[in-house]
Formats: structure tokens, C-alpha cells, sequence
């Protein structure tokens, strides 16, 4: 059981206790999930897929667009994150003084299609999320359950050649940067860690994820992108204070670029750096990284 819903099952039984003692009523009830990101699907949502006929365009046009789409994999993910009831409905008292309410705990979930080199879906398939995890580190969980050879995550750096019509952009994350007191420098992490990955999104479309001493690359059009990046919060005590920091790059065809990723934490809020490198100053750091998985 992930911690988090640990501490909810726990916090539950300590509400219900009073109620029992005090003769009061906790009851069942059907409460419909909240969805935070995504949309949930149905197994008849998905009766048009037939593996080794239906294509990329096909899913797209009949579900939408994907969370991300994992290139080197060659895999599609929609992914859903909702919060549904964990416990049940509990009252304390009577009249106007008295309290109830249902403990809630957050799920996460995808859909992966699996293609082959000519765009067509091989396999089909749902699987839970666990907290912390990235899509593509589910799809590979997923992939191996399912007996697939795919594309895993680089152990080390790979550097890749731009071209003409696609140019490269790198995100890497070195360590967490903490900026909490005068003098002390930047920590390699904090002690539960500032986030266990970051998104990156370009417009409102998720491009890459990436983890602490890791990079990912994202392949763009010549021209004007802004990126957000946007630390996740699942395992974090307090994520209100988690802000999302902006980057605007002009993109030469042809070229690589390098952006430099922390996470700062000071001043009541933890917030990303985004710094753009040079080439011989990425190299120095990159080098020692593996691609983010």
C-alpha cells in the first residue's frame, strides 16, 4: 500500500472510532471519482482497436490525442490520474454540530498501444500507475508483462544528431538544487527528495519527463517554443508550494540545444531553474548522465 494511502486508511480509522464509541453511523456510499488528468475510457471505448490492422491515426481519431507519445518505444499512452473514495461515509454527532465526510485517495492508470515500424498497433493494454512513476516507466513495465521487446531508457549518454527540418533540445537534470539557508550549496537532494520527476510540456502537450541525474531529449520544429516545466508532487508532503517555471527558446534549423534543469527550494516555495548552456558546459555535466526513464 503506497504511503500516502496508508496514512488516509489510518486517519479513517481514527474518525471512525469516536463514531462507533458514540453509537453514531459510518455507511457505504458510491461516490463517483474525481478525475485530475485524463479521461477515463471504457473497455467498449476501445472495440475498434484490432492489433495488426488499426493504426496511430486511427486511435487518434477515436480516443484523441495522447498523454505523450513515447517515440523510441513506439508506444501511445493516455494516462489517467483521478481521486476516488477510499473509505466510507462517516457522521460524528447530530444536527448542526455534527461532521462527516469520505476519505478519498488518488489512482493513477494507462492505456498503452504498442506500434510497429509502420505505425500499426501490435497490442493494446491497461495497467495501473504507481506514484512516482513516469509513463514511460510504466509502459515498460507494461511492455514486459506483456512478453514485448521495446526501446528501454539509455544507461548512459547518447548524443544524437540534429537535422534540417527537426532540431534537438536537451533537458538535464544534474541534481536538486536547495536553496534554503544563506551559504550552503546547492545539495545533490533533499532528504525525501524535492520532486521524483519533472514534466516538460511544450503548449499544453507533454514532450518528456525527467528524473534527478538524467536527461531527455526533445526533437522540435525550427522556430519559437515556449516549455514549462512542471515538478511533480506525488510524493511530496505539501504541494501547494510547487510552482512551474516557463522557458522561451528561438530555434535555429539544425542546431541542439541545452538546457540546464534544478529544483529550487527556498522561500516558501520550490520552483524549477531553467538555465540555457553551452555546449562544452553541458558536455562537462551530460556526460555522466543516463536518459531519463
Amino acid at each position: 500500500m503506497f504511503p500516502r494511502l496508508t496514512s488516509l486508511v489510518r486517519s479513517a480509522l481514527h474518525l471512525l472510532l469516536p463514531v462507533l464509541v458514540a453509537g453514531c453511523v459510518a455507511t457505504p456510499v458510491a461516490v463517483e471519482p474525481r478525475v485530475l488528468e485524463g479521461r477515463p475510457f471504457t473497455d467498449a471505448q476501445l472495440d475498434f482497436v484490432r492489433p495488426g490492422a488499426t493504426t496511430r491515426q486511427d486511435v487518434i481519431a477515436s480516443i484523441g490525442r495522447p498523454t505523450i507519445w513515447l517515440a523510441e518505444q513506439r508506444i501511445l499512452v493516455y494516462g489517467l490520474r483521478k481521486v476516488a473514495p477510499v473509505g466510507t461515509l462517516w457522521f460524528i454527532g447530530a444536527g448542526p454540530g455534527g461532521a462527516g465526510g469520505v476519505v478519498e485517495g488518488e489512482t493513477r492508470e494507462a492505456i498503452f498501444f504498442a506500434l510497429d515500424g509502420d505505425s500499426v498497433v501490435m497490442r493494446c493494454g491497461r495497467a495501473s500507475v504507481d506514484r512516482g512513476q513516469t509513463w514511460l516507466g510504466a509502459a515498460l513495465d507494461w511492455t514486459r508483462a506483456e512478453g514485448l521487446e521495446v526501446q528501454s531508457a539509455r544507461g548512459r549518454f547518447v548524443e544524437e544528431a540534429p537535422t534540417a527540418e527537426s532540431s534537438l533540445i536537451y533537458f538535464y537534470r544534474p541534481r536538486d538544487y536547495q536553496h534554503v539557508l544563506p551559504l550552503v550549496p546547492p545539495a545533490a537532494a533533499l532528504p525525501q527528495g524535492v520532486a521524483t520527476f519533472a514534466d516538460i510540456r511544450l503548449g499544453d502537450q507533454l514532450v518528456g519527463q525527467i528524473r534527478r541525474q538524467s536527461y531527455a531529449v526533445v526533437r522540435v520544429s525550427p522556430g519559437a517554443h515556449e516549455f514549462v516545466v512542471d515538478p511533480d508532487t506525488d510524493d511530496v508532503a505539501n504541494p501547494g508550494i510547487y510552482r512551474s517555471k516557463a522557458i522561451r527558446l528561438n530555434i535555429e534549423p539544425g542546431t541542439t540545444t541545452f538546457i540546464e534543469v534544478g529544483i529550487e527550494a527556498g522561500q516558501g516555495v520550490v520552483v524549477p531553474v531553467l538555465a540555457r548552456r553551452s555546449y562544452a558546459d553541458a558536455m562537462a555535466a551530460i556526460g555522466n548522465l543516463r536518459e531519463s526513464w
